[in-house]
């Protein structure tokens, strides 16, 4: 009798601290932006989780156009402003792609400041920026 009462103790209290795990798990969001200039265009959608009071960028899509050759080029910048000033956390600035890119492991912005990721899209003649807040 004493191993079932243990048992179903054990039980209870495995199941009450798996439930605050659970209710900490990581949100995933995605939000998108678009900007124009002219014919020129471009999509940027950031994805990032938020946990233990920060949000982690995990990753970017990107869409633009027209381009001339490649001379295409897209910056990207991602930074929060608290009450200390603004603070990048990440710039990557290359050659215009298409497509997913994941973003560096560790990346964090406090979850009571206010972050912004933003892509430049470049054709080497037009340029636009889309911005997207992160909260």
């Amino acid at each position: 009798m004493k191993t079932v009462v243990r048992a179903g103790l054990v039980a209870m209290l495995a199941t009450a601290l798996a439930a605050p795990a659970q209710a900490q798990a990581a949100t995933i969001k995605q939000v998108t932006s678009t900007c124009r200039t002219g014919e020129f265009a471009g999509t940027f959608t950031l994805r990032y989780e938020t946990s233990g009071g920060y949000h982690h960028p995990i990753g970017s899509i990107t869409t633009s156009g027209p381009y001339i050759g490649d001379s295409g080029t897209q910056t990207l910048r991602i930074s929060y402003i608290d009450g200390l000033g603004t603070h990048a956390v990440y710039t990557r600035v290359g050659p215009a792609t298409n497509g997913t890119q994941s973003l560096p492991a560790g990346l964090a912005i406090p979850a009571t400041a206010r972050g912004t990721a933003s892509t430049k899209f470049d054709n080497g003649t037009t340029s636009c920026t889309a911005t997207v807040p992160i909260t």
